[in-house]
């Protein structure tokens, strides 16, 4: 049994100004598996945050299931879900902006006992956040320090100790390095998949980055207009995609490897407004060099194109190269 398991999540907003609603999460299925990383990547306004904060439960989904460890959190009371977030955790974007500045850092990483733990008298408690903060790389006495006197990379750290103290089974890694440099975001990530091999846990890591996905996870779900596009394992999904947008994301990065050859794909216009009422058809088609009329007219979903390799698209048969070619001189615009 998954440890996590969505499905058929949606989530919508009412757009500012009573411009329409804001198709956020379109009937999203998702799994992660004890100690496992599952990558979510995806342009910014894909929606991947807000599916964070659903598995979360600090946003309540309008349909489906969110599954953790096999009960269904969506059921559960607002006493029976704080009591489940001991094990459900999450490191923010944004270091600095996710801890109080006026709070200690011990205080910081301690508060989560207070609620989960309360069987903890302070010295213990106070033994358990030194031991926490040595574990991820910082100095007992950081504890009496505020976060305004730490590095970017070390608020991190404590955004990362505070996670773990309650000895979670899964955390919601929310682009944790993203607002950091190349040095120190290469210590979080190996502190992470430290952390993991130790701790058993497992992580949803939302991404833009795919060279940092490619390094962290097992399994990788490509994310559009709210909807998964794409899932598979991270080295399949990357040698071989066959979604355009998967293939349109990996054209945009750059390798280190000169002999590399990355499949080229570019897409048409911007990202589309999640407003758009939309009953059939592909999300991406307004923007696929390689949609044609079917793209449109039919009910897409994911299949499975090999086994645990599930796209959302119709051409995923013919997305050789040649035909990628065709597509982008506008072969394939019919």
């Amino acid at each position: 049994m998954p440890l996590l398991e969505l499905e058929g999540v949606s989530k919508q907003f009412h757009a500012r100004g009573g411009k329409g609603i804001v198709r956020a999460v379109s009937n999203v299925s998702l799994k992660i598996n004890a100690g496992e990383t599952v990558a979510l990547i995806g342009e910014s306004g894909s929606g991947k945050s807000t599916l964070g904060r659903l598995v979360l439960r600090l946003l309540e989904p309008d349909e489906g299931a969110v599954r953790f460890d096999g009960v269904d959190l969506t059921q559960l009371s607002v006493k029976e879900m704080r009591e489940m977030r001991s094990k459900l955790q999450v490191v923010f974007q944004e270091p600095f902006e996710s801890l109080n500045p006026r709070m200690s850092i011990g205080d910081i990483v301690g508060e989560p006992l207070i609620i989960h733990d309360r069987g903890l008298n302070s010295d213990a408690r106070k033994q358990r956040v030194r031991e926490t903060l040595e574990r991820v790389g910082l100095s007992p006495d950081s504890s009496t320090r505020l976060p305004g006197q730490l590095s970017g990379g070390q608020q991190q750290r404590v955004g990362i100790a505070r996670a773990i103290i309650t000895n979670p089974k899964l955390i919601v890694l929310d682009e944790p390095t993203s607002s950091l440099d190349l040095s120190v975001r290469a210590q979080i990530l190996s502190l992470l998949a430290d952390l993991q091999r130790e701790l058993g846990l497992a992580y949803l890591f939302i991404s833009h980055d795919i060279s940092t996905v490619e390094y962290v996870s097992q399994r990788i779900a490509v994310m559009y207009l709210g909807e998964i596009l794409e899932t598979g394992p991270v080295s399949e999904v990357i040698r071989d995609p066959r979604h355009p947008y998967t293939r349109a994301l990996l054209s945009s990065r750059l390798s280190t490897d000169p002999n590399e050859s990355l499949p080229r794909l570019r897409l048409i216009g911007d990202i589309g407004s999640p407003t758009e009422v939309r009953a059939i058809g592909c999300v991406l088609a307004p923007r696929c060099p390689m949609a044609i009329d079917a793209c449109r007219s039919q009910i897409i979903q994911l299949i499975e194109f090999s086994p645990n390799h599930e796209v959302a698209c119709i051409r995923a048969e013919e997305t050789s190269d040649a035909l990628l070619s065709n597509s982008i001189s506008g072969g394939g615009s019919n």
